[in-house]
């Protein structure tokens, strides 16, 4: 017979209270048991806490008397023994020139007579020799979400898709330069640097009608310039994100008391399957971001035995066509920002201060020798290459429906960090290279055709590109004088020599320690970055929904965003080089934007143009992007039924 709920309860205290009265008088079982065994085992010993050990020695008393010893005075002086005439020789006489234990002698000494060791421990240091650091970085990402639901006289995808090529060739053709080397033997020969300062100095400025095109050149391009404007604050993409994009803030409800109940017991509906109709088409989001962080190698001092070539080139361009048809309000906004800072702050180095030797001491020379180049390089490629062409004819009969076509997230990620070694001087053999070039490419195409629909609140696109050079360490140029000149070419074989130079220049007197690395071929450091972003989101979007109700639709809501961050980290520098100095900066911002609401001359690019110019008559042709502005009367004369009812 079953048992009812409270005497069930009654019987498992009963049965746990019985279990635990026989587990504590167990216990104390056990443990009398235990102290039994134990005072077994001891019985035999008089005291247990005193064990006593016996040893049968055959020793008599009186025969054997124990050894005389006394602790003798100590000497107050000891002197050392007296120094042979070949010792001395071996020796030789003066301060030894090697890091380690010094011997003083004097000039002369007798045979036989005592001497005087004073041993005076030199500085030894050790350090870590630094190498090149080299990085190649390949991201790309090709994304195809084609969807289509229903049948309706779509546009023709491979038609779309060759719009945006041709969008992308001519994104391309508006930069200032051609795309930076990414061999590093272009570099070590000279031939991409011959390249780039011609290209810098003649740069290309494209006469394409729509184009709109800033340059800005050496200090010119200092500070924030955004969309060709100098401006006080760097824009922020997340804040500027499409609505859509944005993630949902927790809203507080003022209770901070916790919910009792479990998760899973929570009824609150989910907003995508509350009452209503939507078709989400768009909301895609594709990030291009790098971040890279150089500290490798510096000095207040370096000498250059060939040229010294600082070049920094970035050039963006975006190329936009969104062109939305279908019934008022469906057209969407688009926001291009290209966004570029290029700083430099002084930075003296912090050792200085605390590297003073004592009145009359001569510096200490410590030096790191690099036989061949020195390579400090990063090359970076992000590609992604996205279309999002959707294309749906249906009729709604549910109560509610939700469809989600769009929505893709595609993320390139690269984050470079190089911590290296500072120096009070760096000696460069060969030619000193510097090279910061970063190249942004975005291609949008958002022309949607929407009938049956009404537009979102969130119809804005984002179309971002941004870069920053933040430098740490001023550098400054003068003129490499005769004594320094001569310690440029001295080889590792040289080193005495060269410390001695350096201990006999001006420029070191009263320094306690100075640390040199010497580079006998060249020092090169570049960063190349090449983004390219491409989004076709080019959707066809015909529903049918019942009398009294609206489906809201989203065909853009769409961020792009090329983001490239390089900080160098140095100190103040004086270079002195023996052959040329040449420095340049150039900044390059480049635009295609066409709307529905521009009042200028319809065309984006060649591709578009020549579309265009095979259409038979005013929107007709199987290779029109779905958008044309047409007047009354070319409406009027269309042949075409499906057309003229669209209209």
């Amino acid at each position: 017979m079953s048992l009812d709920s409270i005497t069930e309860q009654i019987a498992h205290f009963i049965g746990t209270f019985e279990l635990t009265t026989e587990q504590a008088r167990l216990r104390d079982q056990y443990e009398e048991f235990t102290a039994l065994r134990r005072q077994a085992e001891l019985e035999d010993l008089a005291d247990p806490t005193r064990i006593e050990v016996s040893a049968h020695l055959k020793l008599e008393t009186g025969e054997h008397n124990l050894l005389p010893y006394k602790f003798s005075a100590p000497q107050a002086e000891v002197p050392l023994p007296p120094a042979t005439a070949e010792q001395l020789e071996s020796l030789g006489a003066g301060p030894s020139q090697s890091f380690g234990l010094e011997f003083n002698f004097p000039q002369a000494l007798e045979l036989g007579s005592s001497i005087q060791l004073t041993m005076i421990l030199k500085p030894e240091f050790i350090t870590e020799l630094i190498g090149s650091a080299v990085t190649y970085t390949v991201q790309k990402i090709r994304l195809t979400d084609n969807d289509t639901v229903g049948e309706g006289d779509f546009r023709d995808v491979d038609a779309l898709i060759a719009q945006g090529d041709g969008l992308l060739a001519k994104a391309l053709s508006l930069h200032a330069t051609s795309s930076p080397s990414m061999d590093i033997q272009d570099y070590l020969s000279g031939a991409a640097l011959e390249v780039l300062i011609d290209q810098m100095q003649t740069p290309l400025t494209p006469e394409v009608e729509g184009a709109e095109i800033h340059q800005f050149h050496g200090d010119d391009a200092l500070g924030i310039v955004v969309n060709g404007e100098h401006v006080d604050e760097v824009p922020d993409f997340n804040e500027l994100l499409p609505t859509h994009l944005k993630a949902d803030e927790e809203e507080g409800t003022g209770d901070d008391t916790p919910n009792p109940w479990p998760a899973e017991w929570e009824q609150a509906e989910d907003p995508v399957f509350e009452d209503g109709h939507s078709v989400i088409a768009g909301g895609n989001l594709a990030v291009n971001e790098v971040a890279v962080t150089v500290s490798w190698i510096d000095a207040p001092n370096i000498l250059v035995g060939g040229k010294a070539t600082n070049l920094t080139v970035f050039s963006q361009v975006a190329v936009v066509s969104d062109v939305d048809e279908g019934e008022p309000g469906v057209q969407s906004e688009t926001h291009v920002v290209q966004s570029s800072e290029i700083a430099v702050e002084a930075n003296e180095a912090s050792w200085l201060e605390d590297n003073v030797a004592e009145a009359g001491q001569e510096p200490v020379v410590d030096v790191d020798w690099i036989s061949g180049d020195m390579l400090v390089t990063n090359f970076i490629k992000q590609v992604i290459d996205a279309t999002d062409i959707d294309q749906i004819a249906t009729d709604i009969t549910a109560t509610s429906t939700a469809y989600t076509l769009g929505e893709n997230v595609m993320t390139n990620v690269t984050d470079i960090l190089q911590l290296g070694s500072f120096y009070d001087m760096i000696v460069v053999g060969g030619d000193m290279t510097s090279v910061d070039a970063v190249s942004q490419t975005i291609v949008l195409s958002d022309n949607d055709v929407v009938h049956g629909a009404q537009p979102t609140e969130a119809e804005d696109n984002l179309v971002m590109n941004q870069v920053s050079l933040t430098t740490t360490g001023e550098d400054t140029h003068e003129e490499l004088s005769e004594t320094l000149a001569e310690v440029i070419p001295l080889q590792e074989v040289d080193t005495e020599a060269l410390e001695d130079a350096l201990l006999n220049d001006p420029m070191f007197a009263g320094t306690e320690l100075v640390r040199v690395l010497k580079i006998e071929g060249d020092l090169l450091q570049v960063n190349v970055i090449d983004q390219v972003t491409v989004l076709q989101d080019d959707d066809d979007v015909y529903v049918d929904a019942p009398p009294g109700k609206e489906v809201a639709a989203l065909g853009a809501g769409n961020g792009i965003l090329n983001s490239a961050h390089v900080k160098k980290m140095g100190v103040d520098s004086v270079i002195r080089a023996k052959e040329e100095e040449y420095s340049d900066l150039l900044l390059h911002q480049a635009s295609i934007f066409e709307d529905a609401m521009a009042e200028k001359t319809e065309i984006i690019s060649e591709a578009v143009a020549l579309m265009m110019e095979e259409l038979d008559a005013p929107g007709k042709s199987e290779h029109a992007p779905g958008h044309n502005k047409l007047t009354p009367s070319e409406k009027a004369g269309l042949d075409d039924g499906l057309e003229t009812m669209l209209a």
